[in-house]
């Protein structure tokens, strides 16, 4: 069986000039980057201030575990 290998790359968007150095000082959005795909722009939770336009963390595990659970069955 041929090994599967997959990169990704997470890049920070939320720097609005003072980095961290304030809880409330930057923005918590990031963008996932995938060689050859369209970027996924991604913010927290709404519920915690994030973007509700943006996929969240769990937007992302729940898809990915409900694709996974759709492709065994087919």
């Amino acid at each position: 069986m041929p090994n599967h290998d997959y990169t990704t790359r997470i890049l920070w968007t939320g720097n609005r000039g003072g980095g961290t150095a304030h809880y409330k000082g930057y923005d918590r959005t990031w963008d996932i980057a995938v060689p050859g795909k369209a970027v996924v722009h991604c913010s927290n939770d709404p519920l915690l201030g994030g973007d509700p336009a943006k996929m969240n963390p769990e937007d992302l595990l729940l898809s990915a575990l409900s694709a996974c659970h759709m492709l065994w069955y087919l």
